[in-house]
């Protein structure tokens, strides 16, 4: 499947699997959802890397777990077993989803002489390379382009194939999370306390609203709706428009990434609550307790949430009714969210382990 010999190159095309997860969120609007049924997680192997991992998931395609750590590497595992494939180090923190497409893997990084690369994982080459501000949130790819945040507060376009800077925004304060992009618009929260839409075609501004309080939680998308939560623990559904449909306060911080089924909005937050509401009009329909915060976002199948926590467990909860299917153990606290592939689950925990869960 590989060689490596300085350089990480793989013998044969990822596939391209409509049951992959390429990117953080599964795709640009950050749905989350494969369309699978399941009764529960096997847990199959465990693998320590050797270095920690920042809060966005791993990604899973052709039957690989790509993983990025706070040590600048991108750790390559076989998702049935946990075998290692292949490691290459960037240079700098790697706190974002790998993003693969096709043969390209794309890489964002910190504190690196340079910090955005288009890998080919067939040449083993960099296709191209930049240096811009610090990256700590996941790229998102949608028809060709690649949308990157920087923590100087700068929002990019780019070709995905050639690295040609498409348009250059700036904002008055960093941007910690990923970009949600779909119908022309690109969306995002920042440290200033707006959530920003963008055109995703030049990148002018369609609207901006304020929510009081920094946002640190990646947006979401569904049809007619944005969804995205701020630290004063407010979790609003926004109109394309930018106009609110309807808010929900929790009693702390909100991190982790609202996702939606098309009838409910599930998020769980620092309160140690993992809430599901009504999407009409965000009324509270159950919510889950954990005893510790959570920091990162869920991923769902088609009756199923799954979810991770700073109390060392993984949850697979009912999303009819709330009910906690299953409760995990993991022994380290869940900051990275899951991503799941066909039928297997892979998600990071805090002391520098991959798990590789089989779906029941």
């Amino acid at each position: 499947m590989f060689m490596s010999c300085g350089s990480l190159r793989l013998s044969k095309p990822v596939s391209e699997s409509s049951a992959g997860w390429p990117m953080f969120g599964r795709n640009s609007l950050h749905t989350s959802m494969i369309h699978a049924v399941s009764s529960g997680l096997e847990k199959i192997w465990k693998r320590n890397v050797g270095a920690g991992f920042g809060t966005f998931s791993p990604t899973i395609m052709g039957g690989i777990v790509f993983v990025g750590t706070l040590r600048g590497d991108v750790d390559l595992l076989d998702v049935e077993n946990g075998d290692e494939i292949a490691s290459k180090n960037f240079g700098g923190a790697v706190f974002a989803s790998p993003l693969v497409s096709g043969s390209l893997m794309i890489v964002a990084s910190s504190e690196a002489k340079e910090n955005l690369f288009a890998y080919d994982l067939l040449t083993g080459k960099t296709v191209w390379s930049k240096r811009i501000a610090d990256v700590e949130a996941s790229p998102v790819l949608l028809d060709s382009a690649l949308y990157v945040s920087t923590v100087r507060g700068d929002m990019y376009k780019f070709d995905l194939k050639t690295g040609k800077e498409i348009f250059h925004k700036e904002f008055p304060a960093p941007i910690r999370v990923s970009p949600a992009v779909g119908d022309s618009l690109c969306v995002f929260g920042s440290d200033d306390g707006y959530v920003y839409a963008i055109s995703s075609i030049d990148g002018k501004e369609a609207w901006k609203y304020k929510t009081g309080s920094m946002v640190w939680c990646s947006a979401s998308m569904y049809d007619s709706l944005v969804f995205v939560g701020d630290n004063s623990g407010k979790l609003l559904a926004l109109r394309r428009n930018g106009t609110l449909a309807y808010d929900f306060q929790t009693g702390e911080k909100i991190l982790s990434m609202p996702i939606c089924d098309g009838s409910r909005v599930y998020f769980g937050c620092n309160d140690g609550y993992f809430y599901a509401l009504n999407i009409l009009n965000g009324s509270l329909l159950w919510k889950v307790r954990t005893s510790a915060p959570i920091v990162t976002s869920a991923s769902q199948t088609k009756s199923q949430i799954i979810f991770g926590g700073l109390d060392e467990k993984l949850y697979v909860v009912d999303k009819d009714n709330g009910k906690v299917v299953q409760k995990i153990d993991l022994d380290g606290r869940v900051r990275t969210g899951p991503a799941i592939y066909e039928h297997y689950l892979a998600v990071c925990t805090d002391n520098e382990n991959v798990f590789g869960f089989k779906m029941k």
